[in-house]
């Protein structure tokens, strides 16, 4: 009989590609990881693992195992939530990721839900939105708060179960104290290009989803920053333009909160989603089904988009 744990570190193993990063994500140091292995192969009676002086790779019949493992082992964890929802206690190991911008606002519902239940053992970790899914899918995360800037959020997809937790204007944020704040009205295509050659561009470096859903906007009304700054972090964005330093692209709950910043809406509209993701083989678990009722609590319905007769969020 294949050792379920074994199976396992074949199928992070096959998701990771190396030894050395199969070994960070369980903890484990390499030299037990090859060990483990080894002993899989010695069960199979195959070998699995391809190794060379450099690397080791999966052989084909390491591949047809891995694949095995996969459906294996989501069997396993739907019978294992089946059994904890008999049992109905909020308690055992949660891990949840999320994007630093929501943390502060989701982590404090998360230790109440601690408090609440002793049994219980969150592991917070903070990621990006474009890993979350895969992370959640070979689990290393049992629940991944992420942002969504397309214009079409992804749906459930084979294993992976995805709750939408709000949708959020995104506005052009100006300091409060600047001319085009006192102007009544949205951003329209050609106000935003006025503004836009006039003032200093404030986003996220290359390879952030906010950056690309603002460059698409950008030169979806032929608008060009003649001046860009590049910062990491929404609210690091925000704290910039209180300070008069430049406009941007932002959530309007953040554009709101951040004082001496104006958010004018948007003409054509823009918007992000804030969604969770978690695999379809725990949605029975009660302790990863109350970390996502906490998550919904945190962040369902906060910072919701309005706007008044001046177009101004």
């Amino acid at each position: 009989m294949l050792d379920l744990r074994r199976l396992e570190i074949l199928h992070r193993f096959a998701a990771r590609g190396t030894i050395t990063a199969t070994a960070a994500d369980l903890g484990y140091s390499p030299s037990a990881i090859s060990q483990q292995l080894a002993a899989l192969e010695r069960e199979a009676g195959v070998a699995l693992i391809e190794r060379t002086a450099r690397r080791a790779s999966l052989t084909d019949a390491g591949r047809e195992l891995a694949e095995h493992a996969a459906r294996i082992l989501a069997a396993a964890e739907t019978a294992h939530s089946r059994m904890r929802a008999r049992i109905g206690t909020v308690s055992g190991r949660v891990t949840v990721s999320c994007i630093h911008a929501l943390a502060p606002a989701l982590a404090p519902h998360l230790a109440a839900l601690q408090r609440a239940h002793p049994e219980l053992n969150v592991v917070a970790h903070e990621t990006g939105s474009t890993t979350a899914a895969a992370a959640v899918l070979d689990r290393r995360y049992d629940l991944a708060v992420i942002d969504d800037w397309s214009a079409h959020p992804p749906v459930e997809g084979t294993g992976l179960s995805v709750h939408r937790l709000r949708r959020e204007d995104i506005v052009l944020a100006i300091p409060a104290d600047h001319p085009p704040a006192e102007q009544p009205g949205p951003a329209t295509a050609a106000r935003l290009r006025q503004i836009v050659h006039h003032q200093t561009w404030l986003c996220a470096p290359v390879g952030q989803l906010s950056r690309a859903a603002g460059d698409r906007y950008l030169t979806g009304i032929n608008a060009t920053p003649p001046r860009r700054w590049e910062f990491e972090g929404l609210h690091i964005l925000a704290a910039l333009v209180a300070t008069g330093a430049g406009v941007a692209l932002l959530p309007a709950g953040l554009a709101q909160e951040q004082a001496g910043v104006t958010g004018l809406q948007l003409a054509p509209r823009m918007q992000r989603t804030i969604l969770a993701l978690t695999r379809t083989t725990t949605q029975e678990d009660p302790a990863i089904t109350a970390c996502l009722h906490a998550a919904q609590q945190a962040l369902g319905s906060r910072h919701r988009a309005g706007t008044n007769s001046r177009g101004a969020v």
